[in-house]
């Protein structure tokens, strides 16, 4: 029929039937400002009240959330994206968005941005700004959607940090992303504060690191990670320090490291700078634990504390299997015959093998013999015996009737290192005269035909009084002509 309404591809709707805000990026507004100013006003009319909205691009909203002066901290932007034919829009506005406390709020704690998608032209015009999986969709099911903007540390240049800015989706229709809840007063206002929370331990994060930054210097700040964990560093120094050991490629070691450590790393280091590993009893558990550092394949020295069982070492030297050191770390005495044991266990690679306890037990109170065929381990080239871990006296000690025992005690187990090239001893000035055995040293290289050094560590002492400085020098002076040819100097701490 001649004037019947001809339908349109709307269902029935007209413009002013699903259209809940005039689109604030249309060809009818000259400019972004005048748009949000226009989104406001219908706001205003329709709501009888409005977030503060920022009036500018969303660059330059970001720019004035995270300038910081002297009266102002850094704030988060939140982003309101909304679609027209949403269902959810108007009721979120209404009842949510235009809350007299979450008005409140907003103004004090966020800069607000609003944009509207319905048009294809301004969700075009948004892909430039925010990230495809922040978006998600322009499905308009998942409509009105809340953006939270925090500032980063994305990169390092020189001595200072180039930012970038992070967004993360917390509202998508009528659901909140993080807890899966549908949206109310409450909870919404609950999640901007928490986001709010984040952005500022961010930005106290920043703050610090760029405070020690300024007061160290980034060369001061390298030297000290060579001596702690990366664990140790990132508490001392916040995350932020991650963009720093990358640009520098710096190894670094990590401890009893758990998926959430780990993730964070991966996407701030590269893998191959985790060249050794700490592992603590708490830690040792099954293979499945060790699968979570499958991305640390250039891992080079591994280190046991209180180790539990050697042949988990299996284990451990399948997953890595390039490791070259290998430290054992004791919070009590150990008896060597564990050593003899972990001989047979251990992989060409290995060429050093560190022992650090703070006592032995006497071998005396050991009847066992061992097998120097079956246990002896040619590949060491390097052994280091540290007794200064809060040293103690030995269980069965037959110092008193055999002077030489704690030194005895070391040889039996350097003889089955044979290739040995590099033995260092640490341990304090109580036990040094039980190591001025000259027949116990000339045993030592008869065994060990490749060692070349040998050095003592002495702790609590500056310098060896009269009879223990001849002793020195007679033990020097023999070792170091033929047939040992072997270094042999002592330091005093």
């Amino acid at each position: 029929m001649e004037n019947e309404p001809i339908p349109d591809d709307t269902d029935g709707l007209r413009d002013d039937d699903y259209i809940i805000l005039p689109t604030t990026l249309c060809k009818d507004h000259p400019t972004e400002v005048a748009a949000i100013e226009a989104m406001a006003e219908c706001f205003y009319q329709r709501y009888s009240a409005c977030p503060a909205f920022y009036t500018g691009s969303l660059i330059e909203a970001c720019q004035a959330a995270f300038r910081s002066t002297a009266t102002e901290k850094p704030r988060p932007v939140l982003v309101y994206m909304h679609h027209g034919r949403s269902i959810f829009g108007n009721i979120f506005c209404e009842n949510i968005f235009c809350w007299t406390k979450i008005i409140d709020y907003l103004l004090e704690n966020y800069i607000v941005w609003p944009c509207d998608v319905t048009l294809g032209e301004n969700r075009n015009r948004l892909t430039d700004i925010l990230p495809d999986q922040v978006i998600n969709s322009f499905d308009v099911n998942k409509y009105p959607k809340l953006i939270g903007i925090k500032r980063i540390a994305q990169a390092q240049q020189g001595d200072s940090l180039v930012f970038e800015n992070q967004s993360e989706l917390l509202l998508e229709g009528d659901v909140l992303v993080r807890n899966q809840v549908t949206s109310n007063r409450e909870n919404v206002l609950d999640e901007l504060t928490f986001f709010k929370k984040q952005c500022d331990e961010n930005e106290q994060s920043l703050s610090y690191y760029l405070n020690m930054q300024t007061r160290l210097g980034n060369n001061a700040i390298l030297h000290i990670v060579k001596y702690i964990t990366l664990n140790d560093a990132v508490n001392a120094f916040t995350i932020n320090i991650l963009l720093l050991l990358r640009e520098g490629e710096t190894a670094v070691e990590i401890c009893d490291p758990d998926n959430l450590f780990i993730n964070t790393i991966l996407s701030k280091l590269e893998a191959k700078q985790v060249v050794s590993l700490r592992l603590t009893a708490n830690w040792y558990c099954t293979q499945q634990d060790l699968s979570r550092l499958n991305s640390f394949s250039g891992i080079r020295t591994l280190s046991l504390l209180n180790f539990p069982d050697i042949k988990l070492l299996h284990m451990y030297q399948d997953y890595f299997p390039h490791i070259k050191n290998l430290c054992l770390w004791y919070d009590n005495e150990v008896n060597f015959t564990l050593f003899h044991d972990l001989f047979r266990y251990l992989n060409p690679s290995i060429k050093r093998f560190e022992v650090h306890c703070p006592g032995y037990i006497c071998p005396h109170s050991d009847s066992n013999q061992w097998d120097i065929e079956f246990f002896t381990n040619y590949r060491i080239e390097y052994f280091l015996f540290d007794l200064s871990h809060f040293p103690l006296s030995p269980t069965s000690d037959c110092t008193n009737q055999w002077p030489s025992c704690f030194l005895i005690t070391i040889m039996d187990l350097i003889k089955y290192i044979p290739n040995i090239q590099y033995f260092q001893l640490i341990t304090s000035i109580g036990s040094m005269r039980k190591l001025l055995d000259l027949n116990e040293w000339i045993r030592m290289t008869s065994y060990c035909s490749r060692l070349a050094k040998i050095t003592l560590r002495v702790l609590g002492c500056v310098e060896a009084d009269e009879e223990i400085s001849q002793k020195i020098i007679e033990i020097r002076n023999t070792l170091c002509g033929p047939p040992q040819n072997t270094q042999f100097q002592v330091i005093f701490h």
